[in-house]
């Protein structure tokens, strides 16, 4: 064989292990009729929400005023297999449409899916938490942790918990909080994959980006009886992202200064455990802050908590609704025009027209405007 047949040869042997398997996404509906032996257990109706609508949205089809949150329920899947950190579930070698999240390449491509490595079997009924999104203090809160809820709502005993690998401070420290037994977690890493006797999956609590008010209440209910003392606490405080790792505003010092010469306080939430944001947050009667995972601390906050969202490149109004699901007071900047291409607003540095910028901060600041309005 020469050279040349031996290349082909080479090619043709690594397309073939590298190839990506269609798995084919199937309605829960769908499932449930291919195999009668899972079980579906409902634990609620749909909500339809009403909020008032995002002030600087970009178009008419840039907001959710009227979202409307799914059933929720939990699944028992017989020889179910979960897949990764992200908690990807396969039944009888099918995806399920209602179990993939929302932002997921998998939702636009299920073959995106590549090949399951060998599972693990694993004796006992497994619960999976896991989930895409997981890294982000705020889908983690809103999201992940409200699956416990689900749980205890539908009483399903269990062995094992499937969580992501928990690398992150406020994942380790939330779970604490919640009074997780390490030795009943198994941790999805990569290339983790598991066959359970019985897989228990519940549904997303909520539709990603909004929160219904059950959540935001028992997110308070579980984690704010953990927070820590206030030491320092401001009444009036700024929100950095001059350590964040992407869309930092490159003049944030401008701000800074100026805010803190109206008594703001400037706050890193990096530097601060859940606990203790969680107290900051409490404390506060004004907030200023760039849109960011971090004002998810909102949740936090006490109902009449004036709220300055400032937003750079990226479109989002997830505070906006949150803000009146939780009765705070919310008003928000824009400081360029908003990029149709999410992936790169959500990481893009800019520079805010100051002099553009302080006015409305002066006119929203202002006794005379008075927050309350």
């Amino acid at each position: 064989m020469n050279i040349t047949h031996t290349l082909k040869l080479v090619i043709i042997l690594c397309t073939l292990t590298t190839r990506a398997i269609a798995y084919e996404a199937l309605s829960l509906q769908d499932l449930l009729e291919k195999n009668p032996k899972i079980e579906q257990q409902k634990l609620s109706t749909k909500i339809k929400l009403k909020f008032d609508r995002f002030p600087i949205a970009s178009s008419e089809d840039s907001t959710w005023d009227a979202p409307i949150i799914p059933e929720t329920f939990i699944l028992k899947i017989p020889r179910g297999k979960v897949f990764s950190p992200n908690g990807i579930v396969v039944a009888d070698g099918y995806l399920t449409q209602e179990l993939i999240w929302p932002w997921s390449p998998i939702k636009r491509n299920p073959s995106a899916l590549k090949e399951l490595p060998p599972a693990e079997p694993v004796k006992g009924n497994v619960v999976v938490l896991a989930q895409e999104g997981h890294r982000n203090y705020y889908h983690w809160l809103t999201e992940v942790l409200p699956k416990f809820a689900l749980l205890e709502q539908s009483g399903a005993g269990y062995d094992f918990l499937y969580l992501p690998d928990r690398d992150l401070p406020f994942q380790r420290e939330t779970l604490d909080m919640l009074g997780i037994d390490e030795k009943k977690i198994i941790t999805g890493y990569k290339n983790t994959c598991i066959e359970a006797d019985t897989l228990i999956v519940p549904s997303f609590a909520s539709r990603s980006c909004v929160t219904p008010p059950w959540i935001a209440q028992y997110i308070r209910k579980q984690l704010m009886k953990h927070k820590a003392e206030v030491k320092d606490g401001s009444k009036k405080i700024f929100i950095s992202r001059s350590k964040a790792p992407q869309r930092r505003i490159t003049n944030e010092g401008e701000i800074q200064k100026w805010l803190e010469n109206q008594d703001f306080k400037t706050v890193h939430l990096e530097a601060l455990s859940v606990r203790e944001q969680m107290a900051v947050f409490e404390h506060a009667d004004l907030i200023v802050a760039p849109h960011g995972a971090g004002l998810a601390n909102l949740l936090f906050a006490n109902p009449g908590t004036q709220v300055i969202e400032i937003f750079q490149a990226l479109e989002d109004d997830s505070y906006c609704y949150l803000s009146q699901t939780l009765d705070l007071k919310y008003h928000c900047i824009a400081t360029t025009p908003f990029l149709k291409d999410s992936d790169k607003a959500r990481k893009l540095d800019t520079e805010v027209d100051w002099e553009k910028l302080r006015p409305q901060l002066e006119a929203l600041l202002s006794p005379e405007k008075s927050l309350k309005s």
